[in-house]
């Protein structure tokens, strides 16, 4: 079917729904708050779905064109603060990564945007056959259909991340109780780099040197990419999750990425589900003889697997920072980095 939507939000949720509506012979109207797409940001890893879900839309040669490949190789691993590696990662696949305000002009090109555009909530939208609620983590349209009980709750933790010029001399991530440091590549001559802690409330800047502070002495890399961030180039905020729904829709209202579920980002999936979601709606409802079908088609295909995301990505996280038991799972984590290894070694004989 065709219809008309309006799209609340222009994140890479709203913008990969509104391409995919649009192929599917919908108009579609995207009104978002702020001024402009924003010009900062960090590198987002597109894992395999997600380069489909571009490719899909025709953003994937740009995307493509734009982002780097790169190994997942051997200088990743799992190690404690101290340098003692728990899982050493001897090669792996390809993951493209793209800065994130460049993937959103991407995906703004042919798309129209209003800009600066408040929406009070879907019950103020005329016109359109679906409101599609692509407006974050606290999504005012998530709260509005389903209710206050649903507002994003938070996880215990916070985080701060960054990119730096310059590659790391190795990657991975640290764990220690309480605390996470990761390093990751953006790029041949960039570095990402995020930090965790488990806290009860956010902490007010400055940031840096209570970074240095922290996680300075761990022997694991984070005091060299630490002498090359900037108080200016930290982003912080609490760690929120959204709360399970029953729907992902109700009515002619549909949640798509963070609005529908917001999830810890120990997993890197966030941007990728966002994007599987607009391809999966805007599929759906093509394909639906009406509005309700395509919707329920629609939650069919994409709840059950993220919300499933959503619990495995806490858990992670739990597991990455827990205080208590930690020396024991260490214990098994280097048994299976032992394993794997040797399994790899007999593989490659």
């Amino acid at each position: 079917m065709r219809g008309r939507a309006t799209i609340i939000g222009a994140g890479i949720a709203g913008l990969a729904t509104a391409r995919a509506l649009a192929l599917e012979g919908w108009d579609v109207d995207v009104r978002e708050s702020a001024p402009a797409l924003p010009g900062t940001g960090t590198v987002l890893g597109l894992w395999p779905a997600a380069l489909e879900a571009l490719e899909a839309i025709g953003a994937g040669p740009a995307v493509r064109g734009s982002g780097v490949r790169v190994e997942a190789a051997a200088t990743t691993g799992l190690r404690t603060p101290a340098g003692k590696t728990l899982i050493a990662t001897n090669g792996g696949g390809k993951l493209l990564l793209i800065r994130r305000p460049l993937l959103l002009e991407i995906l703004a090109d042919g798309v129209a945007v209003t800009f600066g555009a408040e929406v009070a909530g879907p019950r103020a939208v005329d016109g359109a056959d679906v409101v599609i609620g692509a407006d974050g983590t606290n999504s005012r349209t998530r709260l509005a259909v389903f209710g206050g009980q649903y507002a994003a709750r938070s996880l215990g933790a916070v985080a701060w991340r960054g990119t730096v010029e310059g590659a790391a001399r190795s990657h991975g991530e640290t764990w220690a109780p309480g605390a996470l440091f990761g390093i990751s590549p953006a790029g041949p001559d960039a570095t990402n780099w995020y930090a965790c802690l488990s806290a009860g409330q956010p902490f007010d800047p400055p940031h840096l040197q209570h970074l240095r502070d922290v996680f300075g002495s761990w022997r694991t890399g984070p005091a060299e990419v630490l002498k090359r961030v900037t108080e200016a180039g930290i982003l912080h905020h609490e760690l929120l999750e959204v709360p399970r729904l029953s729907s992902y829709s109700c009515g002619r209202v549909v949640l798509v990425g963070d609005a529908a579920h917001s999830m810890a980002p120990f997993l890197g999936r966030g941007a990728c589900e966002a994007l599987v979601d607009g391809v999966a709606l805007g599929r759906s409802l093509g394909a639906s003889a009406s509005v309700a079908d395509g919707l329920a088609g629609y939650d069919r295909a994409r709840r059950v697997r993220t919300q499933r995301l959503v619990g495995i990505s806490r858990l992670v996280g739990r597991t990455a920072m827990m205080r208590r038991g930690f020396r024991e799972r260490n214990a098994v984590l280097q048994a299976a980095g032992a394993v794997m290894g040797a399994a790899g070694s007999l593989r490659r004989r």
